[in-house]
């Protein structure tokens, strides 16, 4: 008898698992509602750090990311979505620094006050979020392997998209929410993550696997059938950003997934990975699909996408949170709070000129005449192109490659200067905003 009880019991404890597990998010959207979109947060928890000598290694080699005032930005985030009121926050990968269980469980804290006020958080991971064999916690000069975020931690910590999906992937974390009567969202996951906790570093490339695409096509039917609209959201780039930098980033079996999304008239594809924001039209013509890459919100000036939709018309317009303003709102007297945007501009561009000193000390150059202004042109290029402001007139080019830290450049860094010269010349689509006027 108590053998039976048990049984019960426990049958019991599965079903209400697998309710709550199945709970529905109830949320109606309609015409009209914008949406947020953030990438690239790459958050770690404080309580994963002490500041000390190995977390200031971490800093040193963190590619410009402000990985102090995490919980400040993200508050600052979430407070202005409090009193703006978008219909959802979308974040396409790359949530936590390095898939840190600790990371994602404090993040998801910072943004639970959002759903008291029925703001949903619509996410999928990115190559650092699953079983990232770099998860550590850093003390003094110490560091310590970590719980790492399983995809079940994924979605728990995220639950939002995967309660109001129509349909999931067995396969992967992807799923699909209907929007409203003209859209439907498709949230790709296009990561290569092991099957189980790891000790190596994340892979960095990723592709929509096989089991992946035939759900993908099926979704996508779907929604052809329902004369509705497409809209797709991955981590990975389904488009070269950069010719010198892009392998890893762009999807491996990139032509297969662009032909999938044309035959099925996906208009616009919104995508992170390589931090720098940039608004690209399909670079050989072949079809009519626009990928939006909205930049780090770990870097530079906390940027975050916007995206209107109507009923015929794709509106996004490049967006930045003011830190500033919400110290002030909130007392705080730190002064790299209080003065948010020059501390975030001076980080990233320090790191322009460590990458530029790097490349050319390796040149044997020594020279202080030569190095510095070279790295003062390469930082400024730099944070122009990483915050899609490379509008560069003609004249502006010409001064340019008419100074002599170009020179220098182009004489011991040809690398350097293809890099430049493409930030330059990035004359693809304006990166700041685009209207998208789809095909139904």
């Amino acid at each position: 008898m108590k053998k039976i009880l048990l049984f019960l019991l426990l049958c019991t404890n599965f079903f209400l698992a697998g309710c709550q597990e199945n709970e529905k998010f109830a949320k109606s959207f309609s015409t009209n509602d914008i949406f947020w979109i953030a990438t690239d947060i790459h958050f770690i928890a404080p309580s994963l750090h002490d500041d000390g000598k190995e977390f200031q290694f971490i800093k040193k080699t963190a590619a410009g990311k402000d990985l102090d005032y995490q919980v400040a930005s993200l508050s600052a985030f979430v407070a202005k979505a409090k009193k703006e009121r978008p219909a959802a926050i979308i974040l396409t990968g790359d949530l936590t620094l390095n898939g840190e269980r600790q990371s994602a469980k404090e993040m998801a804290q910072i943004f639970s006050p959002l759903k008291a006020i029925d703001i949903p958080v619509l996410a999928i991971p990115g190559n650092h979020d699953i079983y990232d064999g770099w998860a550590r916690r850093y003390q003094e000069d110490k560091k310590e392997r970590i719980d790492q975020v399983s995809p079940a931690d994924f979605k728990q910590f995220f639950p939002d998209g995967y309660k109001m999906a129509f349909d999931t992937d067995s396969a992967s974390l992807s799923y699909a929410v209907n929007i409203n009567k003209t859209y439907d969202f498709i949230f790709l996951d296009t990561n290569e993550y092991p099957i189980q906790n790891s000790r190596a570093q994340p892979h960095t490339g990723g592709q929509v696997k096989e089991a992946t695409l035939t759900w993908l096509e099926d979704r996508l039917k779907t929604t052809e059938n329902n004369q509705k609209i497409p809209i797709v959201f991955m981590h990975h780039n389904l488009y070269k950003h950069n010719p010198l930098i892009y392998k890893g980033y762009v999807l491996s079996n990139d032509k297969i997934v662009k032909k999938l999304f044309a035959k099925y008239h996906v208009p616009i594809v919104f995508s992170g990975h390589i931090h720098a924001q940039d608004i690209m039209k399909d670079p050989t013509g072949e079809t009519s699909i626009i990928e939006v890459v909205t930049g780090s919100f770990a870097i530079a000036d906390h940027s975050y996408g916007e995206l209107q939709l109507q009923d015929n018309r794709i509106i996004y317009k490049r967006k930045q949170v003011n830190v500033e303003t919400w110290a002030k709102e909130n007392k705080k007297t730190d002064q790299n709070l209080r003065h948010h945007n020059t501390y975030l501009k001076n980080l990233f561009i320090k790191d322009g000129e460590r990458l530029a000193y790097q490349q050319l000390l390796e040149q044997n150059v020594r020279d202080e005449e030569i190095l510095d202004p070279v790295a003062k042109l390469v930082a400024k290029v730099n944070y122009n192109y990483f915050t899609g402001n490379d509008n560069y007139s003609s004249n502006q080019i010409a001064a340019i490659k008419d100074s002599e830290a170009y020179d220098n450049l182009k004489k011991y860094s040809p690398f350097l200067q293809q890099y430049l010269d493409y930030s330059l010349q990035d004359d693809n689509l304006s990166d700041q905003k685009i209207v998208v006027q789809p095909l139904k």
